[in-house]
């Protein structure tokens, strides 16, 4: 019986250094690229080429989602690429990807009563272009334009950065850090604080106005990209924010009411199961991920899980 191939995962190692200490920094030869990725020239040309994607539509949140994954090939060598960016320092206001940080760490920068702004950028993955990885590549990591090319060529796929693949999200944050530098600096000027998730910026402060909103999506423009029209919105000092699904509420993060039903409609369906004696593995796996993850904000849930976990225990034992 042949073992069970196991996943690739980014690997940082525990590692963290400077653009310049890092191992693409001013890299001229392609066949060191190669060496580097543990691979070869003759290989790496054959993965540029959009044949080693598997693109298809995913549905299952709803929405109609393009997918690019890519095959197990050129998989590995992205996934290789993901590791050594990793391991470059981000700046303090990234919360996306960087161990101990999440979703609720950035949501927790803008506790207080205080106004907020939250936009998400439209459609990111897709509008970050070709020439946006190529300059990264080349004026930042200082690599010949070859190297740059063949780097580009390889983390990108009709002419755009992947939406499933490893490589997706780190590229895409060093990609338009320039976009995010300014929004940076613009907050900093004016006492704003500024963080990003992904594809969401949130900003808190007090100095939040008209003319501020305006610049933010002037900003987001002149890099091409936009400021999604339905998911950018203003807050109130005083008023219940969402910040990339974590509910802010003055001096304290929630739980919200959206996730609150959700995990009352599974815990519903799971109830009725358990009452005629079925159990649903898919329903059980997602009710327990669903109370999990909310427990990072709010550590009640971790009773419940467990609670949960126990009951599925002897769910489990009374059907066998």
């Amino acid at each position: 019986m042949s073992k069970r191939k196991r996943k690739l995962k980014i690997q940082t190692n525990n590692k963290q250094y400077s653009l310049s200490d890092s191992c693409f920094y001013k890299l001229q030869s392609k066949y060191k690229l190669a060496k580097l990725l543990k691979s070869n020239p003759v290989e790496l040309k054959q993965l540029t080429n959009d044949s080693n994607y598997n693109c298809y539509t995913d549905s299952s949140g709803g929405k109609a989602r393009d997918i690019e994954q890519p095959y197990a090939p050129l998989d590995k060598v992205q996934t290789r690429i993901a590791s050594l960016i990793c391991r470059v320092e981000q700046p303090d206001y990234i919360h996306s990807g960087i161990k101990n940080r999440s979703h609720v760490t950035n949501a927790k920068v803008h506790v207080g009563n205080h106004p907020v702004l939250t936009s998400d950028i439209q459609s990111f993955y897709p509008n970050t272009s070709r020439k946006m990885v190529f300059n990264f590549f080349n004026r930042v990591l200082l690599c010949s334009p070859d190297v740059s090319n063949l780097l580009a060529d390889l983390c990108i796929v009709k002419g755009h950065i992947p939406t499933g693949s490893r490589i997706s999200m780190p590229l895409a944050f060093w990609a338009n850090k320039p976009m995010f530098d300014s929004l940076y600096a613009i907050s900093r000027k004016r006492n704003i604080n500024f963080t990003v998730f992904v594809d969401d910026v949130a900003f808190s402060g007090n100095a939040i106005d008209p003319q501020f909103i305006h610049t933010v999506k002037s900003i987001i423009e002149s890099h091409g990209h936009l400021a999604h029209p339905r998911k950018t919105k203003f807050y109130p000092a005083g008023k219940t924010k969402v910040i990339t699904g974590v509910a802010v509420d003055d001096n304290k993060t929630l739980v919200t009411n959206k996730h609150h039903k959700n995990i009352y409609q599974d815990l519903v369906q799971y109830v009725a199961m358990d009452m005629v004696g079925l159990s649903l593995p898919e329903l059980n796996s997602r009710l327990i991920g669903k109370v999990s993850a909310q427990s990072l904000i709010d550590k009640r849930f971790k009773d419940k899980a467990r609670t949960l976990k126990d009951s599925m225990k002897k769910q489990t034992k009374q059907l066998l």
